[in-house]
């Protein structure tokens, strides 16, 4: 309809929070802690994603971590806060934020 208003996204924007972490940052820390399982937060990059073990929200991050063995070492990010929220409502010692 030509009275619409046609709005464009910028496609330069990006997020701060994905952009807190790459592919090849994701790859040194998993190579640090063999072995580990890695949970990112589902605002991440798609590269990031693809060297995920599990993609989390807020409102399923508990549940995707007390699903994963208490034996079991954990790279979460890349929201720091969220980390530390699940760490200590989870009692993990074995979470690396």
């Amino acid at each position: 309809s030509s009275d619409k208003k046609v709005l464009i996204p910028d496609m330069e924007a990006g997020c701060s929070l994905a952009d807190t972490i790459t592919a090849e940052q994701l790859r040194a820390w998993k190579a640090e802690h063999p072995g580990a399982v890695v949970v990112m937060y589902v605002n991440t990059t798609a590269e990031v994603k693809a060297e995920t073990d599990y993609c989390c929200t807020s409102s399923n991050a508990m549940e995707v971590i007390n699903s994963i063995p208490k034996d079991k070492e954990i790279l979460f990010g890349p929201d720091k806060f969220l980390g530390s929220y699940i760490e200590l409502m989870t009692g993990r010692e074995n979470m690396h934020i």
